[in-house]
């Protein structure tokens, strides 16, 4: 005790300035993590507007890719990777962001894709305020693509109820991870071009 309480009175030692230090890194940490957390919950919640690229205009059957392209690429890598996948089966691929100028009569289409990522074990509100515009998707095979840093916990199912209570059918949920190893440690964006290639018009 006597030891501890000798190192306590050295000359050097900053009696009251290292609580000043150590708060103030607390509160640096503190605020970049507030701000940080607060963009995160505006990007998510934020309606992206982007013009629908239309890939493949000849194909046999069309597909509408609806996706929330997210903070980092990934999402829209992924998104992209899957219509490529089935542009090479004949498709037609028309894709956007999920914003109020996206299509919300569904009755040209033959599958519907969404795609989200997952950001707080929760995917975007955005997919969620599509389907209610969209209202009633009239069976339409539906393809759920979500991509997450890690576990997505419960995100897919809650995707699948979200389409399911739209009145749509789940053809296929495919997710993929930024950081975390995929399925025999490919990439995410092969994984989504090879899912896209499964499904044939």
């Amino acid at each position: 005790m006597l030891r501890i309480q000798w190192c306590f009175n050295l000359r050097f030692w900053p009696h009251k300035k290292w609580k000043k230090i150590v708060l103030t890194i607390f509160l640096v940490f503190l605020i970049t993590g507030a701000i940080t957390l607060a963009y995160v919950g505006f990007k998510m919640n934020s309606d992206v507007s982007s013009e629908i690229a239309i890939l493949n205009p000849g194909g046999s059957a069309t597909a509408l890719v609806i996706y929330h392209p997210g903070i980092t690429s990934l999402m829209k890598d992924v998104a992209y990777a899957f219509a490529g996948g089935l542009v090479s089966n004949g498709w037609r691929v028309e894709i956007t962001t999920p914003s109020s100028e996206a299509p919300n009569d569904l009755s040209g289409y033959n599958l519907l894709v969404l795609g989200s990522p997952v950001y707080g074990f929760s995917v975007t509100p955005t997919i969620g305020r599509f389907l209610d515009r969209t209202g009633d998707l009239n069976k339409i095979d539906t393809v759920v693509l979500l991509t997450a840093a890690g576990a997505p916990a419960n995100s897919a199912l809650t995707m699948e109820q979200a389409v399911l209570e739209s009145n749509g059918s789940v053809k296929k949920t495919l997710v993929l991870f930024g950081l975390a190893p995929n399925e025999g440690d490919a990439s995410a964006i092969d994984l989504a071009e090879q899912a896209g290639k499964e499904i044939l018009p």
